[in-house]
């Protein structure tokens, strides 16, 4: 025979098989409580004591549980770790309950759907929806606290798609049951959460927000994204923003690993000084504008229009030291709109919340003031929303409750209704007062006080000794013992009781309705304030720019679609930190006669820095900031591709060299005239001769069939003699200099080759045993006196590069399941593929 629970149980467990991929979050009273298995791994992930509780059945089930008012920083731990949390809460007043309290969830919150429990808020939490359509991915992401959304569409190939993922900071995807294994598994080690859902249905309430979502695919992503909201925020989200499309071709296409490796948002050491750029160039005064500041180092920018209207607003900020001091003095009371927005659609927005809305309306118009010259175009006219400003400045206390049920939220004379209870609250507190300034006088007892607890109401408090004096004619009733008092009540004070209690809870009811019509108004506002959020961030970060180009020094610049040419480049983060010994500054020149530059020289002389310094400035210039150097005049780059550094990329189990081949490999496949890429030490994960044989092949392929702007830093001096017949390779190496033995490290980029590699100098300054580096000097003599000269000659770059563009649309021609199509949409792929063959070689 089954086990028969309690009521109490058996509500939760009809919850659980519910939710089962979920912890469950069960309101009891002032508790969250957790139960059975949810129970022992809430309290190994939390440190929560784990108890037993008694359910009906001979054995107690496990038990652990928090405090209501602390929940969200363990639910935010559970979701940090990759978990889900259903909140399960009492849907009506336990006093007033007619048998079992009714309760129900009333959210879900997952790694991707996260919005009051973020705990840093200048990060972003993405939310990602995939739709496999045959030959092609459509992508749609979210930013739940924000309202942020787009959709892209991505080509049909596994590392494409794990790298979007990847660059999006996704950390949820929802599929439908039967996506690929292989991606889910690949997405798993990346440690992004796969969750599923089926209906990809657009309600009409979402209608307008899809005005630009042309295809079925699209729309369908979306669908599915939408739909994984409502089941798991378990309402509309009013706060979505009309969806955008996003194209690959307009901004600076870098995938995960050339984001990492130049450490624009993350740094790859967290324990170190953790300095990235975003973290450098972060001068911004509210979180909104940190976030958007994040995406502008991420996706910068590839026209040319754009971009120089962003150096026109940063030049007119840093010609007008006075007029920005101001714009950062304003900005200063501005708070996070975007998501004070989403909180107030939403209706879980507090007092303190419209408080800093008011506020942030309030610091509007001083914002607008300083930003009327032409150069800020369409920012400048924005509506600064003074009727609802209005509307809010003399409804708040200044300080007001977090919590709404606390009351005192509002100003007195802002409601009659609620001014009319609060008097009637204040006398009878009037009346307590007087009561026991004459109970005193009337008993003789100078220590009796009245007090108040949420169990007995009120009650008059006695010291021991005086309550020996308490005399059955005063019609004080014994309610309680303590240790040291004696408490009573009386029929008096009991009826004022009533009228008291019954005027604050009637103050706090009228103050929580005038409270949901304020929300209501504010959501008649929310296409105009998510609007205004957008400017607001754009202004915060444009004066941020600003601020970081005066106090450095930066310089504006010049775009020229064939030369890169930057004079006295200074890395931005390297460059302030280091002020003994100071920063050395190195130019870069290319064009397209010497579009390759071949960097030689020890290691420790810079070249990776010198790399990632170049790869830095042209960010810094796409994204719209000035950049550190004399001068700077260089092309639009389309793509960076990097390879630096040597990490075994162990969560997919391929060594240093497989990591080095693959990245090279996306460089080879996928670069355009029209591109950057950066090469260091490629091949040093194989034996010598393979390696230098890779080295040149590639950089062969590179002159031959690619024309990308090249920097390849290599140890295999060998390869310097391809200046001979590679036209467009230029030598360049590390100065040093040379005393006996010693080597001193100038960190001065020349140009030429390297003289030879230092090696045995490096070594020596890292204080290996004397005989160690003489041994090893008469060995470097011998195996230089036998080794192979490596024959080069330009006859070997006769190469036929690779038409990935053809291989793709090949590849998706076989994929297409054609029988199982619509005409419709066999219609609307051949159009996309048509799309796709008409783009050139340079990916227009």
């Amino acid at each position: 025979m089954a086990e028969k629970y309690s009521p109490m149980i058996e509500q939760y467990l009809k919850v659980k098989e519910q939710y089962p991929d979920t912890i469950v979050f069960y309101r009891i009273g002032d508790f969250y409580e957790m139960f059975f298995d949810d129970a022992q791994l809430a309290s190994k992930e939390l440190d929560l004591v784990l108890t037993g509780k008694n359910a009906g059945v001979p054995e107690r089930i496990p038990m652990c549980g928090v405090p209501h008012h602390a929940v969200s920083s363990y639910v935010q731990r559970l979701v940090a770790r990759g978990y889900k949390v259903a909140i399960v809460e009492q849907m009506e007043d336990p006093k007033k309950a007619v048998g079992l309290v009714k309760r129900d969830v009333i959210r879900i919150i997952t790694p991707g759907t996260v919005m009051d429990e973020i705990t840093d808020d200048k990060s972003s939490v993405y939310l990602g929806a995939i739709c496999d359509y045959g030959y092609g991915y459509s992508f749609a992401v979210v930013e739940a606290s924000t309202g942020e959304n787009f959709v892209e569409d991505v080509a049909h190939k596994d590392t494409v798609l794990v790298q979007t993922v990847m660059k999006n900071n996704i950390r949820e995807v929802v599929v439908r049951e039967g996506f690929p294994q292989r991606l889910i598994k690949s997405l798993r080690q990346m440690q992004v959460v796969i969750s599923y859902c089926e209906e990809d249905g657009i309600k009409s309430e979402y209608e307008p927000l899809c005005e630009n979502l042309k295809k079925d695919y699209e729309r369908s992503a979306y669908g599915l994204m939408l739909n994984y909201l409502e089941q798991t925020q378990k309402h509309m989200l009013s706060h979505l923003e009309t969806c955008q499309i996003e194209n690959e071709e307009d901004f600076l296409d870098m995938d995960y690993d050339t984001q990492r490796n130049l450490e624009l948002t993350v740094s790859l050491h967290p324990n170190g000084k953790n300095i990235t750029l975003w973290s450098f160039l972060d001068k911004c005064k509210s979180a909104m504008g940190s976030r958007l500041l994040r995406r502008w180092i991420e996706k910068p920018l590839v026209d040319q229009k754009r971009i120089n209207a962003r150096y026109d607003c940063v030049q007119y900020l840093c010609n007008n030291f006075m007029m920005r001091q101001n714009l950062r003095d304003a900005l200063d009371g501005v708070y996070d709109l975007s998501r004070l927005i989403a909180r107030c659609a939403m209706m879980s927005a507090n007092p303190v919340d419209l408080v800093r809305l008011t506020k942030t309306l309030a610091a509007v118009p001083s914002v607008l003031a300083c930003i009327q010259d032409d150069a800020f175009g369409r920012l400048k006219d924005v509506d600064p929303l003074t009727p609802l400003y209005d509307q809010l400045r003399d409804a708040f206390v200044e300080n007001p409750p977090v919590v709404l049920s606390n009351g005192g939220v509002f100003r007195d004379g802002c409601n009659a209704s609620l001014d009319e209870a609060r008097q009637m609250a204040r006398s009878g507190q009037d009346f307590i007062a007087s009561m026991e300034a004459s109970e005193k006088e009337r008993t003789g007892i100078k220590t009796l006080k009245i007090g108040y607890n949420k169990i007995f109401g009120y009650y008059i408090e006695i010291s021991k000794a005086a309550a020996q004096q308490v005399k059955p004619e005063w019609g004080y009733v014994r309610k309680q013992t303590l240790t040291g008092c004696e408490r009573f009540i009386s029929p008096v004070l009991k009826e004022k009781e009533d009228m008291i209690l019954h005027a604050q809870e009637n103050a706090v009811n009228l103050e929580k309705e005038l409270f949901n019509n304020l929300l209501h108004e504010i959501q008649g506002y929310l296409p105009r304030l998510q609007k205004l959020a957008s400017v607001l961030s754009e202004i915060d970060v444009l004066q941020a720019l600003a601020e970081s180009t005066s106090s450095y020094g930066y310089v504006r610049p010049v775009f020229d679609d064939d030369v890169l040419d930057i004079v006295s480049g200074r890395h931005p983060i390297l460059d302030e930190l280091m002020k003994d010994p100071r920063y050395i500054a190195n130019s870069v020149h290319m064009d397209a006669k010497e579009s390759i530059l071949l960097i030689t020289g020890p290691n420790m002389g810079g070249k990776s820095t010198y790399m990632r310094q170049t790869a830095l400035l042209v960010v810094m210039a796409q994204m719209g900031c000035y950049v550190p150097a004399k001068s700077c005049k260089m092309p639009v780059f389309d793509k960076i591709f990097t390879r630096i550094g040597a990490s075994d990329d162990i969560l997919s189990g391929q060594s240093t060299f497989m990591v080095e081949m693959s990245e090279a490999n996306r460089a080879l496949q996928n670069a355009t005239p029209r591109s950057l890429i950066l090469f260091d030490e490629i091949g040093r994960g194989t034996s010598t001769y393979d390696g230098m044989a890779l080295a040149q092949a590639m950089i062969e392929y590179i002159a031959a069939c690619v024309h990308a702007k090249t920097m390849f830093s290599t140890h295999y001096h060998e390869l310097t003699t391809l200046v001979d017949s590679i036209g467009c390779v230029r030598n360049m190496h590390v100065a040093v200099k040379e005393d006996n033995d010693k080597v001193t490290f100038l960190y001065r980029m020349k140009d030429g080759p390297a003289g030879h590699s230092y090696g045995i100098n490096v070594a020596r300054l890292a204080g290996l045993p004397d005989s160690v580096l003489e041994r090893a000097k008469d060995l470097q003599k011998q195996l230089e006196s036998k080794k192979r000269v490596v024959q080069q000659s330009y006859q070997l770059i006769e190469m036929k590069k690779e038409d990935t563009e053809a291989e793709t649309i090949i590849a998706q021609l076989k994929e297409a399941d054609v029988d199982n199509m619509s005409p419709r949409q066999a219609w609307v792929m051949l159009s996309d593929l048509v799309m796709e063959a008409k783009k050139d070689s340079n990916g227009k």
